[in-house]
């Protein structure tokens, strides 16, 4: 046997010596990932992204959360969501690009994918990382994040971001996701949105900067602003009633100063949606976000920015979605009539999102709802259909704040209007507010 053996080795070399050299350029392709037959092996396709892209959506519990006076027209549960994630781009989410003037850009646009990294993380245990709960979602704290050297490729694929020193964090992100998974076209549309108003350069003065969207989670990528005009204006309100002056009593709970500016700021920005053919459709103080000023200005301490357009619709879309959910103490009357007939469909218009900047600013005046009389949420919504939240202020505690022929009332005048054809326009409001404060 090793002498066969030896033998049929040798003639088998001498066979291969009396072969041609084959040069390179003519000799076949290897045998390669992409190139096997075998379905099973990974193709170089395959490794852009890692798979799995995203952790996958994890309830760690579950609970029922509204915010006050919300209707919801769905009936949700809220609920915990992912707490690490990393982004990836859809190959069908491509960026927006461009400063968009044709209005039939809207059927064009896509949401504009994020493809950075952020982690989910408070800063320390008694802080919380949630921002906020809402009817359809939920907004937390996170941290972007990126290597700060090249990864090499990992098999298996990347797991999702859990800190360690090779992160370098950057700013903080407020993280929009949905609690359950018939809010997934809710989100998906207002990324949409968004992505669409921002692809207009004046975006940034009116609306919280917005970067993105997680395809993979569902989640809107926004910068953190922790600070909204309801807790602002409920701790104006409480300082206030601390520190009752009798010199102080007949200006805005703000004063004056700041709420003028918040008046003058909101509707320019209200001007700017409704210039892009875009009804925000639940402006409310919980929806209006205060930056801090950049300059040293204690005149104007903060810029307000709009937030949360999940009611939000495109005037030119020819399919908008219904409204899915409202706020009744800042709703239109008509807004608030539509729920009660089925034959008429539940969508908001640029009057009814001038009637809610306008209660908007009136609570930032009196520090309260214009309802806040009411003891039962029935009666409140009563109130609410009937369109006077100005005549209801006037007979509450902070009367004195709305007088008449006061500024207040003279900037909101027929702002507030419970008549769709005697309300005014944004414009128009815009015109009337800029000589009341101009007077000042």
């Amino acid at each position: 046997m090793d002498t066969l053996d030896s033998t049929t080795h040798n003639v088998a070399r001498q066979a291969l010596q009396t072969l041609e050299a084959v040069p390179l350029n003519k000799r076949p392709p290897p045998v390669t990932a992409t190139s096997s037959p075998y379905k099973f092996l990974t193709t170089a396709k395959s490794m852009e992204p890692p798979t799995p892209p995203t952790t996958p959506l994890q309830r760690r519990h579950k609970r029922s959360s509204t915010s006050a006076g919300s209707i919801s027209l769905d009936k949700v549960t809220e609920g915990s969501t992912v707490d690490v994630a990393r982004e990836s781009q859809a190959p069908d989410m491509p960026a927006a690009s461009g400063s968009r003037s044709d209005e039939n850009d809207w059927e064009r646009t896509r949401p504009r994918a994020y493809t950075k990294q952020y982690q989910r993380q408070a800063l320390d245990l008694h802080e919380n990382e949630e921002f906020g709960r809402g009817v359809w979602s939920l907004v937390y704290r996170a941290t972007e994040v990126s290597p700060t050297h090249p990864a090499a490729p990992l098999t298996p694929p990347t797991s999702p971001i859990i800190g360690g020193p090779s992160l370098l964090s950057k700013r903080v992100l407020a993280i929009k996701a949905p609690s359950r998974r018939d809010a997934y076209r809710v989100l998906d549309h207002e990324a949409r949105i968004l992505t669409y108003l921002h692809s207009f350069g004046k975006a940034s003065d009116y609306l919280t900067p917005f970067h993105g969207y997680d395809q993979a989670t569902h989640s809107i990528i926004l910068s953190a602003i922790p600070l909204n005009l309801d807790t602002h204006v409920r701790a104006a309100a409480a300082t206030a009633r601390a520190n009752f002056s009798t010199r102080t009593m007949f200006d805005p709970i703000v004063g004056t100063q700041e709420w003028s500016s918040l008046a003058t700021a909101l509707i320019s920005g209200l001007s700017f949606l409704h210039s892009k053919h875009c009804i925000h459709g639940d402006i409310k103080p919980a929806n209006i976000l205060l930056q801090p000023s950049i300059s040293n200005n204690n005149k104007d301490p903060y810029t307000p920015l709009y937030c949360d357009f999940s009611s939000s619709l495109i005037t030119t879309d020819p399919a908008p979605p219904e409204i899915s959910a409202l706020t009744q103490d800042y709703s239109s009357p008509e807004l608030l009539a539509s729920l009660t007939d089925p034959s008429v469909p539940t969508l908001p218009t640029a009057a009814a999102d001038v009637f809610a900047l306008a209660v908007t600013l009136l609570f930032a005046a009196i520090g309260e709802s214009p309802y806040a009389g009411a003891k039962m949420e029935m009666l409140k919504l009563s109130m609410a259909r009937e369109g006077r939240p100005l005549q209801f202020a006037k007979s509450g505690e902070q009367a004195a704040r709305v007088r008449k022929g006061g500024m207040v009332e003279r900037c909101l005048g027929e702002a507030v209007a419970k008549d769709v054809r005697e309300r005014w326009g944004v414009e128009r409001w815009r015109g009337e507010v800029e000589e009341v404060v101009g007077g000042l």
